[in-house]
């Protein structure tokens, strides 16, 4: 609203299969029922997590988030990595709550399709398929915030398509590449990628950690 003012803000980054929307969707959502001042970026991960990384550095400062009291962020899988990366570059002093939102199923995604398809999935998606594809994305730490976890148990249509199935869940869980930090607040909905982007009751979940630092019990 003109003249309203907000002494926090909710930045939220999306992943690579999030289109118009999804991003329409999720601004429309938390900012009718959040009381921060809402952010959806539009980062060009088409050139990778290290390019995206300094866009969203270039978007803190063009946005002035400095003046913000203190600055959340809910992640979806590959903004989560772009985060870090940022993060790792220049620390932001009034870093909030963070929510990363993961799939051991999605997760495993750019790889098969690197796999079975060649290099034609680049054609659409980029370098930042080669960014997931890799290891290299969990090189950069945590920053030093409270953030929890998000955990897709659910498989996409994409996923479903190059062969993965709901019982490959705990398998992709366990495979060491899928790496999340020990002991953080988890939370395991039986939604896919798919539906993550506009799901009210799992939004509703994650404006609930940023909020307080818990999510609601299982």
């Amino acid at each position: 609203m003109a003249g309203e003012t907000f002494s926090q803000a909710l930045i939220v980054l999306l992943g690579i299969t999030a289109d118009r929307a999804a991003r329409r969707y999720l601004l429309d959502y938390y900012r009718s029922r959040s009381p921060y001042r809402v952010f959806v970026p539009d980062l060009c991960q088409y050139f990778g997590i290290g390019f995206a990384a300094r866009q969203l550095n270039r978007f803190f400062d063009s946005h002035q988030l400095s003046r913000y009291r203190r600055c959340h962020f809910i992640c979806y899988i590959s903004g989560g990595f772009i985060l870090r990366r940022a993060l790792a570059q220049r620390a932001l002093p009034n870093l909030g709550r963070v929510v990363y939102v993961r799939s051991p199923v999605q997760e495993r995604v750019p790889e098969l399709s690197l796999r079975r398809y060649g290099p034609l999935p680049l054609l659409k998606f980029g370098k930042v398929l080669l960014d997931l594809a890799g290891d290299g994305k969990d090189r950069w730490p945590e920053p030093a915030a409270d953030f929890g976890y998000v955990i897709e148990g659910g498989v996409s249509a994409q996923a479903a398509q190059l062969g993965l199935v709901a019982a490959d869940f705990e398998r992709c869980r366990s495979d060491p590449r899928f790496a999340l930090a020990a002991g953080r607040p988890t939370l395991v909905t039986p939604l896919s990628h798919d539906q993550v982007y506009s799901d009210d009751t799992l939004l509703g979940h994650m404006l609930q950690f940023i909020e307080s630092g818990r999510f609601p019990p299982a």
